[in-house]
């Protein structure tokens, strides 16, 4: 058996990369409301509207990351479609849930008392 030692691993190469795909890869976090007030007095808007400050603060980061790298600033062009990913899965997400919302008020309009 001959051992290639011409060939080294992704992770001696390019550690930093790795990382960055490592951070890509992971989930992103979880929509929870602060716990600056008990569980009981958190409303249904307060969270909507955390949720929505999430996705602007994505589109924003991804617009700032296209951004650097039209104009040079930044080397790795992966991060920045990362950055568009990450805004576009939470902008078509959000839009998921609206429509879902908007059916499910036609539908409890509907019902008669």
């Amino acid at each position: 058996m001959r051992i290639d030692s011409g060939v080294m691993p992704l992770a001696v190469r390019q550690p930093v990369a790795q990382e960055r795909a490592a951070e890509a890869l992971r989930p992103l976090k979880p929509l929870e409301l602060s716990c600056a007030q008990p569980p009981e007095r958190a409303s249904f808007g307060d969270f909507l509207r955390e949720a929505l400050g999430r996705v602007n603060e994505a589109q924003t980061t991804a617009d700032a990351a296209v951004q650097r790298v039209a104009t040079g600033e930044a080397d790795d062009l992966h991060e920045a479609i990362i950055a568009l990913e990450k805004a576009d899965l939470t902008l078509r997400l959000t839009s998921q849930v609206t429509q879902r919302a908007v059916e499910a008020y036609k539908e409890i309009s509907r019902v008669q008392i």
